[in-house]
């Protein structure tokens, strides 16, 4: 966790136009065309009219916003695209991963926080809308890449991406490495697929899995690095589910590829994201949580770390 070498620069993409946040409104550096979604995400039509006047759009004219934490330096430096999961759409979940911003564009990588709120709430089996969006934004790098000004002009690697996602988003994730090796949509040939980056890696954060199946299938993945990351107190996403997509793993081609779980104890759902709080109930849950068992937040370790009296730990603990 020990920050690197380089100074953090940050910066914001997105619509220019966003009705409901004032940093993608206007606070851009580049200025995204909206994507339709639509073919991957449904809404029922009662609810479309109420989520547009709030929004300002529909699914056929999503935006593309993200918040950017990258190094100070010549580079070229890996990307890392991460994005939330499901949450009320009006608490923000994207400045959630701040801290691994901070810490990856310290150490030399960029780490794109992608904003996918708009998706969250009363849509249903949409997580390979989130996947397809994340490959619309992996488009867009690889223009800014290939341009002749910007801060991203061939600053970016394009041969060395990893996708990051958490609990819903963590499916994303792998989703979307799957759809970038396809011709095409699995549950719609109209629907036709170009991408083909060069994603190298899939860390799945207390993910689920199968909420979305491609041509009712369960995710097939091969020839990725993958990390799993579960917690033992997660009482949202409550059995480790991700480990399924980790033995769906295969590697085929011969080269040096891993797969690894990180299961980590006294760990929940929601502080994986610094927006989502510990008690990992949601909005329309009624479970109750013993909170006691759960690790200090960073600024308890902080506290902890400066108070040399006796009882710091028990009160820690406490």
């Amino acid at each position: 966790g020990d920050p690197g070498p380089y100074k953090v620069l940050r910066l914001y993409y997105g619509s220019g136009n966003d009705k409901q946040r004032r940093e993608f409104r206007d606070s851009v550096t580049y200025k995204t065309k909206p994507v339709d979604v639509s073919p991957y995400a449904q809404i029922q039509p009662e609810q479309a009219a109420d989520r547009k006047d709030f929004w300002g759009f529909d699914l056929k004219q999503a935006p593309l916003n993200a918040r950017v934490w990258y190094p100070d330096g010549a580079g070229p430096f890996p990307l890392v695209l991460v994005v939330h999961g499901n949450h009320t759409p009006e608490d923000y979940s994207d400045p959630g991963y701040d801290y691994l911003g901070e810490l990856l564009a310290s150490r030399g990588f960029i780490l794109a926080s992608l904003d996918e709120n708009w998706i969250n709430g009363a849509l249903r089996g949409e997580n390979d809308g989130r996947a397809w969006v994340m490959l619309k934004h992996l488009e867009n790098w690889k223009r800014w890449n290939d341009s002749t000004g910007g801060p991203f002009s061939h600053k970016v690697d394009m041969q060395r991406i990893a996708l990051m996602g958490h609990s819903r988003g963590g499916e994303a994730a792998a989703v979307a490495a799957a759809f970038n090796t396809l011709p095409y949509y699995p549950d719609d040939a109209k629907q036709k697929f170009n991408f083909r980056f060069a994603i190298k890696g899939v860390v799945a954060i207390a993910p689920v899995d199968g909420q979305y199946k491609p041509a009712a299938k369960f995710t097939p993945l091969e020839n990725v690095n993958y990390l799993l990351l579960h917690g033992s107190h997660d009482g949202d996403v409550s059995t480790s589910v991700g480990l399924r997509q980790y033995e769906r793993l295969k590697f085929t081609n011969g080269e040096p590829l891993f797969k690894a779980v990180l299961f980590m104890y006294r760990a929940n759902h929601g502080q994986w994201n610094t927006e989502w709080g510990n008690k990992d109930n949601g909005p329309r849950s009624g479970r109750s949580l013993d909170l006691r068992g759960l690790p200090p937040t960073p600024n308890e370790v902080e506290a902890f770390a400066n108070d040399t009296s006796a009882d710091a730990w028990p009160r820690l603990v406490d």
